[in-house]
């Protein structure tokens, strides 16, 4: 019973200290602080003036410090200056060390300077010597000297001889012809001529081949040439209508300008002529298969060329054409003559470089290609085609053909004859060993027939584009 009641009075004080200590260490409340208008103004001067003060002595502490930074980076650059100075005035001074190799190539270029001082000296001293002495020849120089002069005094012989015989021959004939004995018998070669073989049934199967390649490629050109026109006058709003034989402008004369003019004439030409470089690459790769359809490539590369190159001259002499792209150039007459002059020299070229895929298109029909018969061969290959091949372009075009386009085929004669000119130059060539036969191609001759009489017919009514 006691020790609850001390227990009790334990707690009892416990909380009697507890209530003390709440009363004396509660905060009192803040009394509320007021301020009239004038100290309010007075005491915001007051922190805008300590602000101030406080801004102006940063400003000079940066300035110190800046200019503490500057006088530091002065005293390192004037210390590093002086240290180089020092560099420099103690390495002129002191001697250079090299290193192993370092002194080994410098021994070796002393050497070689001392080297080339002797041998100049001793070159000249045996220029010197040998001004009056004979020069020596080798016996092998002498030898071949010898033979030198003995083909000169030959060959000199020979043309003496040559003139010699040729009086003699000349004197004999005019001798015969002034007794009445008449000029001397013609030794001609045996069998029939040249232009009696041309007719011969295999050659004429040769030409009537290359005709129809003839034919095709020139029609399939001037479609794509005529159709490229129009597409192109379809970008300046001009409608036009393609016939057979020309391409018609639906279009007034005032709505033309020389830009239109240029681009729209340009156009056929320089399609004719990446058709003719399309044909060249691919042939190119080909010519030396021996199908016979290799021929209307070779006729396109002809046709191609030919549109652009015998275009621009005759359309210049005729102010047609891709003539009209010549008037807006503002051409002057000598540079119409140059430009002529450069045309037949591109067209003389491109027959030229084409002489050997002539020779070698032979293989269709042949397994070699002689020195011989090649001139036979070729006029069938590509004189009489040329020749048939524009009389029946003239008569399919009847009867409004166009006389720039009959025109610019006569002028593909400066594409042909290079071929038939330098075809001796070119050695005889061994194709293969298997049998060929020279027949006409059925395919080809019905796909030309009917190829030729659609665009004839269809295009007598006229592609309207636009």
């Amino acid at each position: 019973m006691q020790i609850t009641n001390i227990t009790y009075r334990i707690s009892l004080l416990q909380l009697l200290l507890q209530w003390a200590v709440l009363i004396f260490n509660s905060e009192k409340p803040p009394k509320k602080v007021t301020y009239s208008w004038w100290s309010r103004l007075w005491r915001i001067y007051n922190y805008l003036k300590r602000q101030k003060k406080k801004r102006k002595e940063k400003e000079k502490q940066n300035k110190k410090k800046r200019r503490e930074e500057s006088q530091k980076q002065r005293k390192f650059e004037r210390r590093k200056k002086w240290r180089k100075l020092k560099v420099i005035l103690k390495s002129g001074f002191r001697k250079k060390r090299h290193t192993p190799q370092q002194k080994i190539f410098k021994q070796r270029q002393k050497f070689l300077r001392k080297w080339n001082r002797r041998r100049r000296h001793r070159i000249f001293w045996v220029f010197i010597k040998s001004l009056g002495k004979k020069k020596i020849v080798s016996p092998q120089k002498k030898e071949r000297i010898k033979l030198i002069q003995a083909e000169k005094s030959f060959e000199k012989y020979r043309k003496k001889r040559r003139k010699r015989f040729v009086l003699k021959r000349q004197k004999e004939i005019i001798i015969d012809v002034l007794k009445g004995k008449g000029l001397p018998e013609s030794r001609k070669k045996k069998g029939p001529s040249l232009w009696k073989q041309i007719w011969l049934p295999k050659q004429l199967i040769i030409t009537i081949n290359s005709l129809l390649f003839f034919l095709l490629s020139y029609f399939f050109i001037a479609f794509f040439d005529k159709l490229s026109m129009g597409i192109t006058a379809l970008l300046f709003d001009y409608k036009t209508v393609i016939y057979y034989y020309n391409i018609e402008f639906l279009v007034d004369y005032d709505a033309w300008y020389a830009d239109a003019v240029k681009a729209i004439f340009a156009t056929g030409p320089i399609v004719g002529l990446f058709i003719g470089i399309l044909s060249l690459i691919i042939y190119s790769k080909v010519y030396l298969e021996n199908g016979i359809l290799k021929l209307l490539l070779l006729w396109a590369i002809f046709h191609g060329f030919n549109r652009i190159i015998s275009g621009a001259l005759v359309g210049s002499m005729l102010s047609k054409g891709f003539g009209y792209v010549i008037i807006y150039m503002y051409y002057s007459d000598t540079g119409k003559l140059i430009l002529a002059l450069i045309v037949l020299m591109l067209s003389v070229i491109v027959g030229s470089l084409s002489a050997k895929f002539w020779v070698m298109s032979a293989n269709s029909y042949y397994n070699y290609s002689k020195l011989e018969g090649r001139a036979l061969f070729l006029l069938n290959q590509i004189f009489l085609p040329y020749v048939f091949g524009n009389i029946i372009i003239y008569f399919i075009t009847q009867p409004k053909t166009e006389f720039l386009d009959t025109l610019v085929n006569v002028f593909m004669i400066f594409m042909i004859l290079p071929p038939l000119l330098l075809y001796r130059n070119y050695q005889d060539y061994y194709f293969d060993e298997e049998p060929r036969s020279i027949k006409i191609s059925i395919p080809i001759l019905i796909f030309a027939i009917i190829f030729i009489a659609s665009f004839r017919y269809f295009l007598d009514f006229g592609l309207r584009l636009g």
